[in-house]
């Protein structure tokens, strides 16, 4: 599933901001971007969820959710 990034980050921040209600600057929010930029890059390069979720040191259902939300914002 090719991604738009430019969309995901944009799209992230203004979840992040509106869910957690904390500010793009706080450290929380720069690791969920690492971590959300970090599964892209590997669902890019054609890893399953499996080893998306081991090697970005994330559980198995944060790649489905982070990858959920990435082809819904694109849909939307």
């Amino acid at each position: 599933m090719p991604v738009d990034r430019e969309l995901f980050e944009m799209s992230a921040g203004r979840h992040i901001v509106s869910t957690a209600m904390i500010s793009l600057n706080h450290p929380s929010a720069a690791m969920m971007r690492r971590k959300s930029e970090n599964v892209l890059r590997l669902k890019a390069d054609g890893k399953s969820t499996d080893d998306i979720a081991r090697e970005a040191g994330v559980s198995r259902s944060t790649v489905t959710r982070i990858l959920r939300y990435v082809e819904r914002a694109a849909a939307s």
